[in-house]
């Protein structure tokens, strides 16, 4: 068997190599998280600064959330983990190699956030105009992310959900005003605890 796979039995690590001991661990659910998929790349250093990310190796996290890294020693101006999982964000952590040591493995804790999401379902009853609302929550930058900004709905024959992504196990606001029928304005407030890999549905009948 080779020397990666018994790493964790105490094989003595190459000493022309660096490696990279490490954990991904999601805080919001106190958790390791297994199956990840760890990609480890460097800009390298050879033939001055080059600003691209080269491929150095791959792994997937085990049962404790931990995965170990092999590269040959090289000069290297930075290298960068990219980390997915199909229930979190995907998470980029850049490492300095002034850090990364000669005779031991690097060791590091990489944290991802759980997703979620947030329906927030309008009902028009009441011949309203116009309704703004946003949701107010921590969350990543993605195509369907929840961005924060002002939601405008228009027309009297609403009953719509719309939903975006947030990180899990907190505490969101859905904020905004509505026009009744006479043009008064009336505030929208909600708030809901958002379960990490769950969708919860916030309702507003206006």
């Amino acid at each position: 068997m080779s020397c990666l796979a018994l790493v964790f039995a105490g094989c003595k690590k190459k000493t022309d190599y660096f490696s990279f001991d490490c954990v991904v661990y999601d805080q919001k659910i106190n958790a390791a998280v297994e199956g990840a998929s760890v990609v480890l790349k460097a800009q390298r250093a050879d033939g001055g600064f080059n600003p691209n990310y080269d491929l150095l190796g791959s792994a997937t996290t085990d049962s404790e959330g931990r995965f170990y890294i092999e590269v040959e020693k090289e000069v290297f101006f930075s290298y960068r983990v990219e980390v997915s999982h199909s229930q979190h964000f995907d998470g980029t952590f850049n490492i300095n190699p002034d850090n990364v040591p000669f005779s031991t493995a690097y060791e590091a804790t990489f944290n991802l956030e759980p997703k979620a999401w947030v329906s927030t379902h309008l009902q028009n009853q009441n011949l309203s105009q116009t309704a703004t609302f946003a949701v107010e929550a921590e969350t990543n930058v993605c195509t369907g992310c929840c961005t924060g900004g002002a939601n405008i709905i228009q027309g009297t024959m609403v009953d719509s959900t719309f939903t975006c992504a947030v990180y899990g196990n907190q505490q969101v606001e859905v904020n905004g005003n509505y026009l009744d029928e006479n043009g008064g304005v009336h505030q929208i407030s909600e708030t809901a605890f958002v379960q990490a890999f769950d969708t919860t549905v916030i309702n507003i009948v206006y």
